[in-house]
């Protein structure tokens, strides 16, 4: 499928019946447990060994999918999915950062009103 009918597929997807929405919603389904299935098959390898081979599984998921839909979207795709794994870090860090803000603007705001605060 070049990347030009991978957009055009995705636009129409917004026009269809709700049983071709359900056919393609199950359909998805079967392959995301068929991944699944796969790669829970490497439970049995020691942890290190199964990090090695989650990241050649990676390597090899972005060699076969940049051609299915392109580099860009390929890309963002991976970058989704970072983003997704990584949101827990920066949520914790985002709320700390506001948490040290609020008080340094309470301080300045006492030490402004001359103690008063």
């Amino acid at each position: 499928m070049s990347r030009e009918n991978y957009l055009v597929d995705r636009i129409d997807r917004r026009r269809e019946a709700p049983k071709a929405k359900a056919e393609r919603t199950a359909r998805a389904m079967t392959i995301r447990m068929e991944a699944r299935k796969l790669l829970t098959a490497a439970n049995d390898y020691e942890p290190d060994e199964r990090a090695a081979f989650l990241g050649d599984v990676l390597d090899v998921v972005a060699e076969q999918l940049h051609p299915l839909i392109g580099r860009v979207e390929a890309a963002t795709a991976f970058n989704s999915r970072a983003a997704d794994i990584c949101a827990a870090f920066k949520l914790g860090s985002a709320v700390k950062n506001a948490a040290a803000e609020q008080a340094f603007a309470k301080l300045t705001r006492a030490a402004n009103d001359g103690g008063e605060g």
